[in-house]
């Protein structure tokens, strides 16, 4: 457990951070079908992961952590996804969702973060919730119900809902985050049936009545506006980043991985595919040779966008704000239209390898599954950020419920 709670402070060790996950990429790519066959991520896989310091990238240094911007993050999360979509998508996903929680006090990061355990966190904070009770008791509330799409909850420490809490003075309901340990919950692991990224265990759990007291949760308006518990220990900048802003870059970041390994493995087809009808060397050919180069300098591209934004975002709040509701709808439209270029670009070379896209279980048709589930995630979806980000352009008032 020492590895888990080391301080990384200079960047020679961030980079070799890095280059971590660049090496488990290949072995990785081996694992896939058995990560997707099982459903999950295995827990021999799991310790590979933490081994290789995947799982706190983000997390405090002063907690064990590495403190990585959610730049150095994404770029550990763009190799994992070129081994395995699914794995990358938890680590993206955990990436955003331990930087939320070290906005709360020192009494939870505590427990989250040095109780001996990876600080594994799956977050439900996405109206997919049912049947929620949370009942005021005497320091704190008793919480059940039910939830979909709990991802990576096989192997999760902590589990963070998004849940409808009585104000204790007022009696009305306000929005928190509530923390309950993961043994809490019942999975149902019949649950996951899905086309793609079926690695990830993204399965229905039940919560029977459970005591939370009242120090785990904090105010969904609270983290929203960018403020921190009053007890948060954390100054640096980083635990100062917007929520919805990191939260959608982490589900994008694995998204524009798995298309950059569809680059990769569409240059691979074309270097031996001979055209059946021709009997000339796909390679040979001017088509394959323009779609192969359009092909890696989109993905490029777009991996570039993603880190510049991580930055602009982070370099804002290091001048002392949070940024303006222009400059968030801004960068989460270049978000939406960034995984819509992606999936457009891949379908082309998806359509260039023809028939090397058939065959069940090969990489093509794994990347093809997962990068056409990923992309239809709420938060890439261009229409709803994009009504609140043009009327914002149109001198308009926000759309009532706008999430920026």
């Amino acid at each position: 457990m020492g590895a888990l709670r080391k301080s990384v402070q200079d960047e020679s060790k961030v980079v070799s951070a890095t280059e971590k996950a660049r090496a488990l990429r290949e072995w990785l790519q081996k694992e896939a079908s058995r990560i997707e066959s099982e459903k999950r991520i295995p827990d021999d896989v799991v310790e590979r992961l933490v081994e290789h310091d995947l799982f706190r990238m983000t997390q405090p240094s002063r907690f064990g952590g590495l403190g990585y911007t959610p730049r150095q993050a994404w770029e550990a999360v763009f190799e994992v996804a070129r081994g395995c979509g699914s794995s990358a998508w938890v680590i993206g996903l955990n990436a955003a969702n331990v930087l939320m929680l070290s906005k709360f006090s020192e009494q939870v990061q505590q427990e989250i973060f040095l109780n001996g355990k990876p600080a594994i966190v799956s977050m439900l904070t996405g109206g997919v919730g049912m049947d929620i009770t949370a009942e005021r008791a005497d320091g704190g509330v008793l919480l059940s119900g039910r939830w979909r799409y709990a991802s990576g909850i096989d192997i999760a420490s902590w589990v963070g809902l998004l849940v409808p809490v009585r104000h204790q003075a007022t009696g009305a309901p306000e929005l928190a985050v509530l923390l309950v340990p993961q043994e809490a919950f019942s999975i149902d692991h019949s649950s996951w049936n899905v086309l793609g990224m079926r690695g990830t265990g993204s399965k229905d759990i039940t919560l029977k009545p459970t005591f939370v007291p009242e120090h785990r949760w904090l105010g969904w308006a609270e983290l929203q506006a960018g403020r921190k518990h009053p007890k948060c220990p954390n100054n640096e900048p980083l635990y100062d980043y917007p929520l919805n802003s990191v939260f959608a870059l982490s589900v994008l970041a694995p998204l524009i991985g798995v298309a950059s390994a569809v680059a990769e493995e569409f240059c691979s087809v074309v270097k031996t595919r001979v055209n059946g009808v021709t009997q000339v060397r796909q390679r040979d050919e001017k088509y394959a040779q323009v779609e192969v180069a359009r092909g890696e300098a989109t993905m490029s591209l777009l991996r570039q966008i993603l880190l510049d934004d991580s930055d602009l975002v982070l370099e804002i709040v290091k001048t002392g704000r949070q940024p303006t509701p222009d400059e968030r709808a801004a960068v989460r439209m270049r978000i939406a239209v960034s995984a819509g270029m992606a999936l457009s670009a891949a379908q082309k070379m998806f359509s260039a390898m023809g028939g090397s896209l058939l065959p069940s279980g090969s990489r093509a048709e794994r990347l093809f599954r997962d990068l056409h589930s990923m992309s239809s995630h709420l938060l890439l979806q261009p229409e709803i950020i994009g009504e609140a980000y043009g009327r914002l352009l149109l001198g308009l008032e926000l759309p009532e419920g706008a999430r920026l």
